[in-house]
């Protein structure tokens, strides 16, 4: 697991560095050609950049107030100061609920923290508001498999590379958690999250 461990503390890199000014114009319409190309790609250049462009969409926030929280937030988990992060995440997810990242972000602070339980609460409200997020499935397939739950790993981590198929390591990791008994079912609801996959 040590490869994915590295893969995602890379990717926790560029969600912490996103761009969070960047203007928000039909953010849907971007993230819809951006996971596009993204499938498509090839070059390890332009894989790279469009992974950041992704994450970039998910951190914009039109509102000035909200970009401030997301920008404060952001700062204090590049700190270290997660227990303050986590007030201020909670703080925009009170004002802009369904905002995706600001689940991610505080997902991500509490998973940084050890608790698993509240950070897959918060990653099963980001994937129900942004059902591509492969950050979010890849978190939650870590977490579920140091919990032993090698099903609903390998259902999280399926999912993360179907969207992303360029996470590095992850193919290796869905075959090791299937050879550990992750290959039958995960039942109805194979996250965990309460409710089918997508």
């Amino acid at each position: 697991m040590t490869v994915l461990r590295a893969c995602l503390a890379a990717l926790l890199g560029v969600i912490l560095g996103a761009n969070v000014m960047a203007q928000n114009a039909g953010s849907g319409t971007v993230l819809d050609t951006l996971f596009a190309k993204l499938q498509a790609a090839t070059d390890p250049s332009a894989i790279q950049s469009l992974e950041a462009a992704i994450w970039e969409q998910w951190v914009m926030v039109p509102d000035m107030s909200q970009r401030a929280l997301m920008m404060r937030g952001i700062a204090e988990m590049q700190q270290q100061e997660l227990k303050t992060a986590i007030e201020t995440f909670t703080r925009l997810i009170g004002v802009a609920p369904d905002l995706s990242e600001a689940w991610n972000k505080r997902a991500t602070a509490y998973w940084l923290m050890g608790n698993f339980p509240a950070s897959l609460a918060d990653i099963c409200e980001t994937v129900k508001r942004e059902p591509r997020h492969f950050g979010a499935y890849s978190g939650l397939g870590m977490i579920r498999a140091e919990m032993g739950e090698n099903a609903r790993a390998v259902a999280a981590f399926e999912l993360a590379r179907k969207w992303n198929p360029h996470i590095a390591g992850i193919d290796g990791e869905i075959e090791r958690l299937k050879s550990l008994g992750g290959d039958g079912s995960a039942g109805a609801d194979p996250l965990g999250c309460g409710r089918p996959s997508t």
